[in-house]
């Protein structure tokens, strides 16, 4: 099963919305998106308005409230995020709560090859490791250990390790429950990782998955200094379990090949 990260389909929608407006042949590739979160209240920004407004010779910011008013006609877009232009044209989106759970879902769901799931724990199918390969930094190996610890935990007070959750009922959702900024930002970093795992090629090296690596795992330490899942609402402690447990596994499938935790599971 694939995954199709809200970064892949809000660059598809805006490249569409340029190439209606303007007549252009731009790509979804070439829209550039980075997650403004947590540095501004955005999930995305985009700076693709000041990329193109010399061609197009029309400000930045026209350019930005073009793509702005032409995504906001599309209820297809508009019931699953928001895009506002603001300062000189840059661009900034807004997922709903829903989305986010929805997409929550699908990244615990996410069958990722050469992953496979064996009594809660994600785990690779080659359990070799190699300590002495300079890619193994320590503040990955400790959020990914906390990851693993707080799974066995909530197995153990809960007796489940997976509850199920479903996408259309009351067992599991996001819009009547007010998230903090920390759980906003390790998903925000673990859609981050799923796009790049998506869209990633031959020339993809491993410098560039120990820079996600680490980047989710600070993400994940503050989530574990300010978000608690025991002795909190069922529901809270629920959703926090499962972000967990994405967390757990885009940490594996983003370590470089020679790297496995087998040790903490």
């Amino acid at each position: 099963m694939n995954f199709i990260s809200p970064a892949q389909i809000i660059q598809i929608a805006i490249a569409d919305a340029i190439n209606l407006v303007f007549g252009t042949l731009h790509t979804p590739s070439e829209i550039s998106l980075e997650v403004g979160y947590p540095k501004y209240a955005a999930h995305y920004t985009s700076s693709i308005a000041l990329a193109i407004a010399n061609r197009l010779n029309l400000s930045p910011l026209q350019v930005a409230e073009a793509i702005v008013l032409t995504c906001s006609q599309n209820p297809a877009i508009t019931s699953k995020w928001q895009i506002q232009a603001l300062g000189k044209g840059w661009l900034n989106i807004f997922l709903s709560e829903q989305y986010i759970a929805e997409s929550l879902l699908a990244l615990e769901q996410w069958q990722i090859e050469g992953i496979t799931n064996y009594e809660g724990f994600w785990q690779k199918s080659d359990i070799s490791i190699d300590f002495t390969n300079k890619s193994f930094d320590p503040i990955v190996q400790y959020a990914y250990a906390r990851c693993c610890a707080l799974i066995r935990l909530a197995k153990l007070f809960d007796g489940a390790a997976s509850p199920r959750y479903q996408k259309s009922g009351s067992d599991f959702t996001l819009h009547s429950l007010q998230l903090e900024p920390a759980e906003i930002s390790l998903l925000m970093q673990n859609l981050e990782i799923a796009a790049y795992l998506e869209s990633e090629n031959s020339a993809s090296s491993n410098k560039s998955r120990t820079k996600l690596s680490r980047s989710l795992a600070e993400s994940f330490l503050q989530f574990y200094d300010h978000c608690r899942i025991f002795g909190v609402n069922r529901e809270v402690a629920l959703r926090r379990l499962l972000i967990i447990r994405v967390t757990q596994k885009l940490l594996l499938a983003i370590a470089p090949p020679e790297i496995n935790y087998a040790m903490y599971l």
